[in-house]
């Protein structure tokens, strides 16, 4: 994919099918070329249909709905993306449905089978499918596969001739616990490996009731992401548990762990069997377990071996991140066990603090230095750039961010990176979002750290936890609104020019001068001209041919990189951007008139190339750490927040700093009098700020050799409440720079829970009864989270009801996973009972549910908020003392000829139901029946 071709006016929708009412692909598209046969897109959804399109025209080759679905509101069907074996155009994938493939049964009737489908005509391949309930746990031989109390939400991974699922809960709705699982790719060989997440000795006893949750739990569902692997190991991420094996005592990742709740497990795979060998705990696991902040709402990223590792011995890195606002970045081959860091804490490479809860992952890209990309609920996506401290460690520092923020809900897409053919400054990241769409991004950030948005045409709001798939210039995503999409750029362009044009190496103050070459496609009138995006990427119009082109006419026309005028120093208060070597890309637009309809009247063609500077050349990145927020007393705030900022020489020579200071007054001022603090030592390091150190600052007088970095850690460690920030100021041979460095301290965030009553007061006791509730009526309350704290309050479980007659009106964005509640605000939700209309005389009936909430309270603890109420029908005739009618309604029947009552009865102006019920009472008739005529 090309940005400048992303970014212009060719690029757009292409086609989109629309398929069945409330039809949602939770698995994502993917793309696959056949051998010797046309690219197609294969498609899995929510009811179980499979479906294969041609990927340039969008029609439909084939469809399949392989079983009737697990019902939606038992929340099921293909969840999981499947995986494509190209040796034997095979589709595998996981879909949920009930025994004996009938419509419908309940939860202990749900079951969870295995599929090998030809891709080509999506048949079942011989052997399948596989039945994976009542297999038992290899680690565990009491615990056995129940399909109805699990969903296989993460994508799969296919290592050799064993394709591997894994497996959580439903929303912590039942009885579960997480799995593991392996089943073969050959014919008759079935499953392979099962293991449970939580095991004897440390999980709870096995418990048979499956609607009692006391089975350990620890399921992995990774908002959607694919167990990670390297070929021989695998790499999953795990939710909430309860056996608690490892307790407060440190303990080696090599070490047997019975219990994987809250954990990075890495998995030996060997003849299809898994064996833990190694993982991580987070210190603080137990506390993220009452909070409901799962470290597996995220999966593992296995970064590119190439580009990420240290010059220390880290060879591979592992990602993660989850609902407890950390990103976790780890040594693949070394986990880090529990509580073998520092003070025992968490024994890692870096943890990252991100503003908000991230679902999904990390994305990431391997040129130009290395990046990673994640995106928090209701923030910017974030963009972190790979440097080494002085022991040469990695360790990741904030880049940039994007200037528009995500949904505040849960789904937002895990980030995804393309280039056109590996090419540096071709990178782009990619973003679903369920509100805002398919958004596109440039992958490094621009010297005011912006992760720079490329405007391309709306898609709408899309499924939750997707990305996009991509195939020969083409993208493909899927919509809340039953929809697939295609976007790309028009197969019918006039023209077919080099692209993208390579400038390479250019020093500045220098020009150099590149020649492109076109032929006409198609008759062209005339080259009406061209533009660029970049004033130093400079065209002349005169160099276009004049006049018309036929079919298979050549030219040629030259673009100069002009950097005569560019310089390498900044300029104090200049109203300009400053100029920094690097890889520059911009965009060269050829327009023309057609002799052809429908072929585009524009050209996008990428320019790119890298500044060179002969003279040292300082860059701070990122322009600002923000540590966000602290909770004063909190048990987090005595260690402080962890951040990182890079200096590195982006010069030729070598570069020399020559001094350090900080300031809190605007360095900016036209005055000039900024006062400066020199940095001072402690047993805390080196203070850099009110509020701010560092363990490991470069003394004065290093030297940082040409095209090398070094990454420097620091620390905000506040005891009072308040805003702090600090002008952090580098001085070098290669010029002055400064890192603004910004904190805040408050207090711990205190949630209320309340229910609202029927006279309109707020009741504390977490039970909504609403008493009688007349059939064919609504009723609605409202539930009441408040926040009486001092920071915000976070929403870390939210499991609303969803009743055809109780239900809450808006369960997605009402106290919904992620929301935020500021300090000293209150969050609603309604709650209805839309009682469905009843003939007269039925009886009663009870509803009920509950609604799961928890906070980031520590204090708070999940909450059942108990929702009642009993429906009545209108009562007629006869009643007795209790308010209930005597004659209960059986139904209607049509009572011709022969007339099957014969005894009749007209009441006059009083015949009505009631009244003819009485009448019958007098006389000792049982059955009674009121004659309508149309």
């Amino acid at each position: 994919m090309q940005p400048s071709i992303v970014g212009s006016s060719s690029f757009g929708i292409l086609w989109s099918k629309t398929f069945n009412a409330k039809e949602r692909w939770y698995a994502k598209p993917l793309v696959y070329t056949p051998p010797g046969q046309n690219q197609l897109v294969f498609t899995a959804s929510n009811q179980n249909w499979i479906r294969t399109f041609d990927a340039v025209t969008g029609t439909q080759i084939s469809a399949r709905q392989v079983q009737p679905p697990f019902l939606q509101s038992e929340l099921g069907c293909i969840a999981g993306t499947p995986v494509i074996d190209p040796n034997t155009n095979t589709a595998y994938f996981f879909a949920k449905g009930y025994q004996n493939n009938a419509a419908s049964g309940g939860v202990a009737k749900g079951t969870y089978k295995f599929y090998g489908v030809n891709i080509l005509d999506l048949t079942d391949r011989p052997g399948f499918p596989v039945l994976i309930d009542g297999h038992n746990a290899d680690n565990d031989p009491a615990r056995y596969f129940i399909g109805g109390t699990v969903l296989q939400r993460p994508s799969l991974t296919m290592i050799g001739g064993n394709v591997y699922g894994a497996f959580g809960g439903h929303c912590d709705l039942f009885n579960y616990t997480g799995y593991l699982t392996g089943v073969s790719t050959s014919a008759g060989v079935g499953v392979t490996s099962m293991f449970a997440m939580e095991s004897a000795p440390g999980a709870p006893p096995v418990e048979l009731d499956i609607m009692n949750q006391k089975g350990g739990k620890a399921g992995i569902w990774m908002s959607g992401m694919a167990p990670a692997t390297d070929g021989g190991r695998i790499y999953v991420v795990t939710g909430n548990g309860q056996g608690h094996e490892n307790k407060d005592t440190p303990a080696s990742g090599r070490s047997p762990l019975s219990t994987l709740d809250e954990v990075v497990a890495n998995f030996a795979v060997s003849g299809g069997k898994l064996t833990l060998q190694d993982y991580f705990e987070p210190w603080e696991y137990i506390g993220m377990d009452a909070a409901d902040r799962d470290l597996g709402s995220g999966g593992v990223t296995l970064l590119d071996p190439s580009v990420f590792k240290g010059t220390n011995g880290v060879s591979r890195i592992a990602v993660t991140m989850g609902k407890n606002g950390k990103a976790y970045i780890m040594n693949a081959d070394n986990l880090g066990g529990f509580k073998l860091g520092p003070g025992a804490t968490d024994n890692i490479l870096q943890t990252i603090t991100t503003p908000n809860a991230v679902f999904g992952g990390a994305g990431s890209y391997p040129l130009e230095g290395g990046y990673i990309y994640f995106t928090p609920n209701g923030s910017p996506t974030l963009a972190y750039k790979l440097g080494l401290d002085q022991n040469g460690s990695p360790l990741f520092s904030k880049a940039g961010q994007s200037a528009d923020s995500s949904a505040g809900r849960v789904g937002v897409g895990v980030p995804t990176v393309t280039t056109y053919k590996g090419q540096p400054g071709t990178g782009i990241v990619w973003v679903t979002d369920v509100d805002g769409g398919l958004k596109a991004y440039k992958a490094v950030p621009d010297a005011s750290g912006n992760l720079v948005r490329i405007n391309i045409p709306p898609t709408g709001s899309l499924n939750k936890f997707q990305r996009p798939a991509f195939g020969d210039g083409r993208l493909y995503v899927t919509d809340n609104n039953a929809r697939l999409i295609c976007m790309g750029s028009p197969v019918s362009i006039p023209l077919n020019c080099t692209g993208p044009v390579d400038f390479g190496d250019v020093t500045m103050g220098t020009t150099k001068s590149v020649q492109v070459q076109c032929m006409a496609l198609i008759p062209i009138n005339k080259i009406s001209g061209m533009t660029t995006q970049d004033a130093t990427f400079q065209v002349s119009n005169a160099s276009l041919p004049q006049g018309s082109l036929a079919a298979g006419d050549k030219f040629s026309f030259p673009v100069v990189w002009n950097l005569s005028q560019a310089s390498i120093h900044d300029t104090a208060r200049a109203s300009f951007g400053s100029v920094s070597p690097g890889v520059k890309t911009s965009s060269l637009v050829i327009s023309t008139v057609n002799g052809v309809a429908q072929y585009s009247n524009s050209l996008p063609i990428t320019l790119q190339g890298n500044e060179v500077s002969s003279a040292p050349f300082l860059s701070l990145t990122p322009a600002e750490v923000d540590f966000g927020g602290t909770v004063v007393g909190s048990p987090g705030a005595a260690a402080g927040l962890d951040s990182s900022f890079i200096i590195a020489n982006i010069g030729s020579s070598s570069l020399t700093i020559t001094g350090y200071a900080y300031t809190g007054t605007d360095i900016d001022n036209d005055a000039g009098d900024v006062s400066y603090i020199n940095t001072t030592e402690s047993k805390a390091g080196t203070t850099i700020g009110n509020g701010f150190t560092s363990s490991d600052l470069p003394a004065v007088g290093s030297v940082v050799a040409a095209g090398q970095s070094i990454t420097v850690p620091i620390n905000f460690n506040a005891s009072k409440v308040g805003n702090y920030h600090s002008l952090f100021n580098v001085w070098t041979n290669g010029g002055t720079k400064y890192v603004l460095l910004t904190g805040s301290a408050t207090t711990a965030p205190i949630a209320e829970l309340a229910v609202e009553t029927g006279e309109g007061g707020w009741d504390t006791s977490g039970i909504m009864d609403f008493g009688t509730v007349q059939a064919g009526t609504t009723e609605t309350r409202r539930v009441r989270i408040c926040n009486v704290g001092g920071s915000a309050l976070l929403i870390t479980k939210s499991k609303p009801p969803i009743q055809p007659e109780l239900r809450a009106e808006n369960p997605t964005s009402d106290l919904h996973e992620g929301q935020f509640i500021p300090a000293t605000e209150c969050a609603y939700a309604p709650i209805d009972i839309a009682a469905a209309p009843e003939a007269p005389n039925n009886p009663p009936h009870d509803v009920s549910d509950v609604w799961i909430l928890n906070t980031d309270d520590l204090a708070f603890g999940v909450h059942d908020v108990q929702i009642k109420a009993t429906i009545v029908s209108r009562q007629l005739g006869p009643m007795y003392p209790n308010g209930t009618a005597k004659y209960t309604y059986l139904g209607c029947y049509s009572d011709l000829n022969p007339r099957q009552l014969q005894k009749a009865y007209n009441l006059g102006d009083s015949n009505e139901n009631g009244a003819c019920q009485k009448q019958c009472e007098s006389l000792g008739v049982g059955v009674v029946t009121t004659l309508h005529q149309a």
